[in-house]
């Protein structure tokens, strides 16, 4: 087997067979990303802690509550026996690199999977929503229907009849929390066995095994974007539900080096898990009225993760022998854009989606997912079709949908798209969502001088979140100015902030969620009891009133989150920080990068950046880059193109077998 490097770093594993590729990857990864596999291990078994002290001790609380570990046991005990042997391939590979004291077992792959994606789910949302309708705006309820945090991801597909090449293109962006080092990997896999021969490249979380979300195998590629599916439930848990209880112990690091231990209880249901445990020992609500909630997972029910599909992937053909993989997938829910040198084009919904009864009795699952097929294709998180509706009822506005269709449209009418013209759809930075602030902003009269300079500026504004842009600036200055304004509501007094705890803190932004929802704020008769066009009056009076902005990159800088970030610490001495850009783009624009509060760092953004050509000259990028150690010249290389909006080739050079020296 061989491990080579790309001119940026990224790995090219070739091996004789299926499991020495899976065993070389593992090599490969442990030695870009030790630091970061052993953050992941410790995230699934909750032991972060031990490390990180106290700041760690709420998701380590959480991560044995909702029994991360136990779901991968037992979705590893139902794997295949090809999968199991894949899996443990990969395992013994990270091991043979990764310290004695750091090694895996045959599950923590598994785990690995369920920690990028318990909380990518929806029912942070559903608790939130369980928040507000307790409350005394719960009136205004469907004014809040939005997907949620995990929004932002785009892809689409263009049929070879409207290609340059002649053949599918595949592109697209998951957008997500923007992590150092970055939750995904660049990766090719190349088995030369003749009976059993693939080369695929794609991305792949660091901790698993092949590629999964986003690949070209040669003849097929594929890609996803969250479907945004109602798949899971949260409920109060009533006394009488238990039917297992046990105790554990998470063990926090003091500041001496000492390890405090902490022992809390498990506790299951019929339902499901207690994730949230606020409550007494007889499962009703405790001194403060907060409840305790079990999760419902269609994972927890199956003990399954699906990722038997992985192997069926890696040695995909055609789309028919994707969409059967992904027949296997479980979670999250998922929008499948598949093509093939066949010329088939296809948009699939994947996953398991529950049946419900009247009273949320799940009471089996849903088989005639939507589907559909077209010469474009487009999906955003958005209800893409009518029959979005048998899988959930709260999907992304369609704006970045739309403004991706329009942009392909005009691109196809100049003539064929090439693969640099689909890049540049990805980066497109025009705020779209601004529509409806921009127009009622246009149809006020009666203001003050400077506010009426102010508003005629931004009606004739390129609506471009440029970095270099003051009136990108301006525009978020009185839309925040809006949004505090909505948020001081009285009616809306008392949601701001969790009540359970500050895990769940980013899903009860109040700020945030008026901010995600200002367009159906903005169109609603009197919200909360406000005059719209009172508030973006008063709004554009405090900014006219106020000093020009600096342009907007100056505000709008990446802050890629390292785990001392992510758990609320300081960077140790002598830790370098992973440089902050400035970044174009806004909380709906095609090129998603939302900051915290609307203007200031961003936070969260296109993780990977992508275009498969069928044809052979594909694209790709992630933020920073292929290595894990700041150090690395490989830690940050891809980072100027990746905040330019750009790509980079994805190199297929010849490989033949060799062993490693």
């Amino acid at each position: 087997m061989s491990i080579t490097r790309d001119r940026w770093g990224i790995p090219t594993v070739v091996a004789g067979s299926l499991l020495e590729v899976a065993r070389a990857q593992g090599r490969a990864m442990a030695a870009d990303r030790a630091g970061q596999l052993e953050l992941e291990r410790r995230r699934a078994e909750g032991t972060c802690a031990e490390v990180y002290g106290a700041a760690a001790l709420e998701w380590d609380v959480f991560a044995r509550r909702a029994q991360l570990v136990r779901t991968a046991q037992r979705a590893h005990a139902a794997l295949s026996g090809e999968s199991v042997a894949f899996f443990g391939a990969y395992v013994e590979g990270l091991n043979e690199v990764l310290d004695r004291d750091r090694r895996w077992e045959a599950w923590t792959p598994l785990a690995v999977f369920a920690v990028q994606h318990v909380l990518f789910s929806g029912f942070p949302s559903q608790l939130w929503r369980r928040h507000l309708a307790a409350s005394a705006a719960a009136e205004w309820l469907p004014l809040f229907r939005h997907e949620g945090l995990p929004g932002g991801s785009n892809a689409f597909v263009v049929a070879g009849s409207r290609t340059a090449s002649g053949l599918p293109l595949i592109a697209g962006d998951p957008h997500r929390i923007i992590e150092a080092p970055n939750c995904y990997a660049q990766v090719r896999l190349v088995c030369t066995d003749p009976a059993d021969s693939f080369d695929v490249a794609g991305f792949t979380f660091p901790g698993l095994p092949g590629v999964q979300h986003f690949a070209h195998a040669g003849e097929v590629a594929w890609a996803i974007t969250n479907a945004v599916a109602d798949d899971e439930d949260i409920r109060p848990v009533v006394a009488g539900d238990m039917v297992r209880r046990e105790r554990t112990t998470v063990r926090v690091r003091q500041d001496d080096g000492s390890l405090q231990a902490i022992d809390i209880e498990l506790a299951e249901t019929d339902h499901g898990p207690v994730v949230l445990h606020d409550a007494g020992e007889d499962g009703e609500d405790g001194e403060d009225g907060a409840a305790s909630y079990s999760l419902r997972s269609p994972s927890w029910v199956l003990g399954d993760l699906g990722l038997d599909a992985v192997v069926d992937l890696l040695r995909s053909r055609s789309a028919d022998d994707v969409t059967a993989a992904f027949g296997r997938w479980v979670g999250p829910v998922n929008n499948l854009l598949v093509a093939d040198r066949g010329g088939v084009v296809e948009h699939r919904v994947v996953g398991r989606v529950p049946q419900r009864d009247a009273d949320r009795r799940w009471t089996g699952w849903v088989e005639d997912l939507p589907r559909r097929t077209g010469d474009v294709l487009v999906t955003a998180n958005h209800r893409a079709t009518t029959e979005f509706s048998r899988i959930g009822s709260d999907f992304a506005p369609p704006h970045r949908a739309r403004r991706i269709e329009q942009l392909l449209a005009e691109r196809l009418a100049e003539g064929p798209l090439a693969v640099d013209a689909a890049a540049a759809v990805l980066a497109d930075d025009r705020q779209n969502a601004g529509t409806a602030l921009l127009d009622l902003v246009g149809s006020l009269t009666g203001l003050g001088p400077a506010a009426t300079a102010l508003r005629d500026r931004l009606l004739v504004w390129d609506r471009s979140m440029a970095v270099g842009s003051v009136d990108a600036a301006r525009f978020a200055e009185v839309r925040a100015a809006v949004v505090d304004a909505f948020a001081a509501a009285p009616a809306l007094a008392g949601l701001d902030g969790s009540p359970h705890g500050e895990l769940f803190a980013p899903w009860f932004d109040l700020r945030g969620r008026v901010r995600l929802c200002l367009p159906n704020l903005l169109a609603a008769d009197r919200p909360f009891g406000l005059d719209p066009r009172a508030l973006v009056a008063a709004a554009l009076e405090e900014v006219a009133a106020g000093p020009d902005p600096a342009p907007w990159g100056e505000w709008h800088v990446v802050l890629p989150l390292t785990p001392h970030h992510q758990f609320g610490l300081p960077l140790p001495d002598g830790l370098p920080a992973a440089p902050s850009l400035p970044v174009p783009g806004d909380d709906d624009c095609v090129l998603a990068t939302k900051s915290l509060g609307g203007r200031g760092p961003c936070v969260q953004g296109p993780v990977a950046r992508y275009v498969f050509d069928l044809a052979g000259d594909s694209r790709w990028v992630v933020p920073l880059g292929a290595a894990g150690e700041p150090a690395d010249p490989h830690h940050h290389d891809q980072q100027a193109v990746w905040v330019a909006g750009g790509v980079l080739p994805l190199e297929r050079h010849d490989v033949r077998p060799q062993e490693n020296p």
